[in-house]
């Protein structure tokens, strides 16, 4: 385990994982699918072409094999990767369908703008999503910079989490100079609302060698026991495998900052299709997409569940950025988000050698 502040101690309870959590982590035992009502929508079957109302081609491009052979399209001679048009043909690698496309290369052919449902949370304050809220990030020094903005959630009395790259900027190799949370942010609201400033974080060290997603994720430490503050928590808990998404309605609430979304003021949930999983090479999990229209400023957002046990909200991913099918040069980003796989690996890597950060400073 990491070395904990003085606050803390390796006694108390774990700082971000649920008691179900834990058993899931060390047992390694595979829990009850929750049972989930799927939309109506068509429904896509081996070798079968989309139908005419689904939002895809009658038939898809002859390049296709039309058989089980799920991960890879069969490649063309030659694919110009600035030409994306060309490139939608090159062979998929290291994707996981999903039961509801089997067939992943049809995904990224039509709008997936019917496949995800977003909406404003009303009254926050008056459930267990009050512990979500809106990160300010101070980048620099510079005081008169316009502040950056993400999303993060209260998982223990005196702990966040968010995405590491909201922490630090893997391409300048720069620290943020300050982050405060605002949990349950509304710009329009009259009352006080509670704050608190991050302290300190654990990264997995695998991120600053290599940022892929599956590495994006930070537990933090803030100046207030900001979950006993706000009374609401929701603790991490870990997912067995991907067939978890298949079977569980997975929302995902934060603070999406384009002009859509009223610029961040305040918060918002969506709920949409498991796409597929999609993994950075042959050794490791595969990352969930979801269908939604979140953008920046949603990064760090929890994906939350209900536990059946407990009837409580717990997280099982974190929002850490866009996804695509190829990653080919030119090609556009799926309506869609990605998170780590919350896997026993994930957890090692943030339990295990993490790299340790102190923020000095306040906002301003």
């Amino acid at each position: 385990m990491p070395q904990y502040p003085p606050h803390r101690s390796p006694d108390d309870e774990h700082p971000f994982l649920t008691p179900k959590g834990m058993r899931l982590q060390r047992m390694g035992r595979k829990d009850t699918p929750v049972p989930m009502e799927f939309p109506s929508y068509p429904q896509l079957s081996p070798g079968q072409p989309p139908l005419d109302d689904s939002g895809f081609p009658q038939e898809l491009p002859p390049e296709f094999d039309n058989s089980h052979q799920w991960h890879n399209a069969v490649p063309v001679p030659h694919v110009d990767p600035f030409d994306f048009k060309l490139g939608q043909d090159a062979p998929i690698h290291n994707v996981l369908p999903s039961l509801k496309y089997p067939r992943p290369e049809v995904v990224g052919l039509t709008s997936l703008s019917d496949r995800y449902k977003t909406q404003l949370v009303t009254k926050p304050e008056a459930s267990e999503l009050r512990a979500i809220g809106r990160l300010f990030i101070q980048v620099n020094h510079d005081p008169l910079r316009e502040l950056a903005t993400g999303s993060a959630w209260i998982t223990g009395p005196s702990t966040i989490v968010t995405a590491a790259h909201n922490l630090y900027d893997f391409t300048s190799k720069t620290w943020s100079h300050a982050v405060e949370f605002h949990p349950g942010y509304d710009y329009y609201s009259a009352s006080e609302q509670p704050t608190c400033r991050i302290t300190s974080c654990y990264i997995p060290r695998g991120y600053f060698d290599n940022p892929t997603t599956n590495n994006d994720v930070a537990t933090c430490f803030v100046d207030r026991n900001i979950g006993d503050i706000v009374g609401a928590q929701i603790p991490m808990q870990p997912v067995v495998d991907n067939d978890m998404f298949n079977h569980t309605p997975v929302t995902i609430v934060g603070y999406p900052a384009g002009s859509g979304f009223d610029f961040g003021k305040q918060m918002w949930q969506s709920v949409g299709d498991y796409l597929f999983g999609r993994s950075s090479g042959p050794n490791d999990d595969y990352s969930p997409v979801m269908a939604t229209n979140f953008g920046a400023g949603a990064s760090g957002c929890p994906w939350i569940i209900k536990d059946p046990d407990s009837s409580s909200y717990v997280a099982v991913g974190v929002t850490s950025a866009h996804a695509k099918l190829r990653y080919v040069r030119g090609e556009p980003n799926l309506q869609s988000l990605t998170s780590p796989f919350f896997g026993q690996r994930m957890f090692d890597r943030l339990n295990g050698n993490p790299i340790f950060h102190e923020f000095e400073s306040e906002i301003g």
